[in-house]
């Protein structure tokens, strides 16, 4: 038999790999890397005895000294290591660069804004009533997807919102103006009174956003998650089916949302 290397281990070895200066952070509780000093990565066991302030408050700590502090919990690590590692690439500036402006427009189907999103977005795909995606030079960069118009009558009777459910860029990439591109595509074809949309506190401090014109308007709490012990699977706690025994779940938790709207008139 091999030696069996644990799975923080082959975080820092994919990193390495990958050309990322690694450092590990000494703490007292958590298992912290400093990626080319820049970027902080707890790396959270599934057994652990964290508590969800603690980590909001951590990631907080490291936001005054000017550095992003990512959750990645050991699951996320299974089952979205390209998506993972495409992430922190990114976050860190070492993304391959294409420009917007020479991107074409053209509204895809749900299938093919699931196989963009699956392969590139560390969340996966998720149903949306509008699908659009940015090709250049004959290649799908970048994906976005909307849902329908909501009527928010307790605003005005004729106020409508809509929320921007995904954006991803091809993993390796970063589209200089493709997410504004996108967005004013869609704005321009449905004429919203504004678009919201949810960062991942997790993964996001909500940069992107606001360098988009979004206004932080509020922070959701953090939620339950149920983990399928096999396959890894995640579900909020009221999609589980409750013939299902209780024992074939691990709880786990995310840190919530940053919520942001992006007001048009």
């Amino acid at each position: 038999m091999g030696i069996k290397i644990v799975w923080q281990d082959s975080v820092l070895i994919a990193l390495a790999n990958m050309g990322v200066d690694v450092v590990p952070v000494t703490h007292e509780k958590y298992t912290l890397i400093l990626c080319n000093e820049k970027v902080v990565v707890n790396l959270i066991p599934l057994e652990n005895n964290y508590a969800v302030d603690e980590l909001i408050a951590l990631q907080s700590d490291y936001q005054l000294k000017g550095l992003n502090l990512v959750q990645l919990w050991e699951d996320i690590w299974h089952t979205r290591q390209e998506q993972v590692l495409g992430r922190i690439k990114s976050i860190l500036g070492l993304n391959k660069r294409m420009h917007g402006r020479k991107g074409i427009i053209s509204a895809i189907d749900q299938k093919q804004a699931d196989d963009f999103l699956n392969r590139n977005h560390i969340q996966g795909t998720a149903k949306a009533k509008y699908k659009f995606a940015l090709t250049i030079d004959g290649q799908v960069v970048a994906v976005a997807c909307f849902s329908s118009t909501r009527p928010m009558t307790r605003i005005a009777s004729d106020y409508q919102s809509v929320e921007l459910i995904r954006f991803a860029t091809l993993i390796g990439v970063t589209v200089t103006g493709g997410f504004t591109k996108l967005l004013k595509h869609f704005i321009k074809l449905l004429s919203p009174h504004d678009v919201m949309s949810y960062a991942d506190r997790d993964w996001s401090l909500g940069n992107a956003y606001e360098q988009s014109g979004f206004k932080l308007v509020g922070v959701t709490p953090p939620m339950q998650i149920c983990l399928h012990r096999k396959d890894l699977s995640r579900s909020f706690p009221h999609r589980v089916d409750q013939a299902t025994d209780p024992k074939e779940f691990l709880p786990v938790f995310n840190t919530g949302n940053l919520k942001y709207i992006l007001y048009l008139h």
